[in-house]
């Protein structure tokens, strides 16, 4: 025989399910209300990062000459006359305008190139993989592109960028007659200690979040990279314009993920021959560090390796003192290749 429930216990058990259904109720209305507003949040962000960047575009007008390469356009600002034609490769997530004062000391004496890689810069993307093969590639055919910059060249890479000097330098040698690396990346630095390793890592797993975050706009909003303080107000601004675009971070995340192939590829390049070149690294670094430097300068018997005390990675492109010591080294590169003389240490 069912029972039934007596009036009193019916309506305390209708007591307690009507604040449990509540709660579910409001919880259910928080979500949605959150999700609304990350959704409201995104749109106003990636509209927010379309308008800047178009903004951005009229703003700062390329200062040099635009070529195609295969079929998207890329930048090249030369000044200055002379021969041999210095070509700048600039670090990841860099620019042109980042050798601002190297090149303007450089032009007093001879020609002198800065350009974009396709995705960096007034460079327009490209589809093809950022390796250093495919990177050395387009380079060498925007100078062949390009008005008055025929070689010899001297090639001058700072940081990742000395990844892509190297291989240009081993790839074309009948065009390069010196190479200059400015605190050089080494083909083995993220695999050869624990400490590379968990950097290549840290940076390869923010790598995956970054491009987003620029699309939504939160890089810009954040000033997420700061354009140096050293450099000329001009350059300052035209760089914190351009690490906030969607393209620039997208490349640098790209070009960085292509790390496995490109030092692959930049080892295997073993010996440079007896080709001026001279290393400069920033004292205050480690001294595994500086220990790869010593490496990288014997790529060639005729080189120099300075050590530039108290400079730091950056400040040998950004501050007016350590720029000038880089300029004379690469200024004693191109008067070795002007004189065909070794370089003197």
């Amino acid at each position: 025989m069912q029972s039934k429930a007596t009036p009193r216990l019916a309506g305390r058990e209708s007591q307690e399910t009507r604040p449990s259904r509540g709660l579910r109720s409001w919880i259910r209305r928080g979500l949605v209300w959150t999700i609304a507003g990350l959704l409201a949040f995104a749109i106003i962000g990636a509209i927010y990062q379309v308008v800047a960047t178009q903004i951005d575009q009229r703003t700062y007008s390329p200062p040099g000459e635009i070529v195609d390469v295969n079929g998207h356009l890329m930048h090249i600002n030369c000044i200055g006359e002379g021969s041999p034609t210095v070509i700048l490769e600039t670090a990841n997530l860099g620019m042109s305008a980042h050798w601002v004062r190297v090149q303007q000391q450089l032009a007093q004496t001879t020609q002198v190139c800065a350009y974009d890689r396709a995705g960096l810069g007034w460079s327009e993307s490209s589809p093809e993989p950022r390796d250093a093969r495919q990177i050395t590639g387009e380079l060498h055919t925007l100078l062949k592109g390009a008005a008055d910059t025929e070689g010899p060249y001297v090639l001058v890479g700072h940081s990742y960028g000395g990844l892509y000097a190297q291989m240009y330098a081993a790839r074309y040698s009948e065009e390069v007659a010196g190479l200059v690396l400015v605190d050089s990346s080494h083909p083995e630095q993220f695999t050869r200690s624990p400490e590379g390793r968990a950097m290549y890592e840290q940076t390869r797993r923010i790598g995956a979040v970054i491009p987003w975050l620029a699309r939504l706009g939160v890089i810009r909003l954040s000033n997420f990279y700061p354009a140096h303080p050293d450099l000329p107000s001009r350059q300052r601004e035209q760089i914190a314009a351009f690490n906030s675009s969607t393209q620039q971070v997208a490349t640098a995340v790209e070009e960085f993920g292509a790390t496995p192939e490109t030092s692959a590829q930049v080892r295997s390049i073993g010996s440079l021959g007896d080709i001026p070149l001279s290393v400069i690294s920033a004292g205050e670094q480690s001294p595994d560090w500086l220990e790869l430097q010593d490496e990288l300068a014997a790529l060639s018997p005729n080189s120099i390796h300075r050590v530039v005390e108290g400079a730091t990675h950056v400040s040998l492109l950004y501050d007016k003192g350590d720029a000038k010591v880089s300029s004379a080294a690469i200024e004693q590169v191109v008067e070795a290749v002007r004189t065909d003389r070794p370089l003197s240490r």
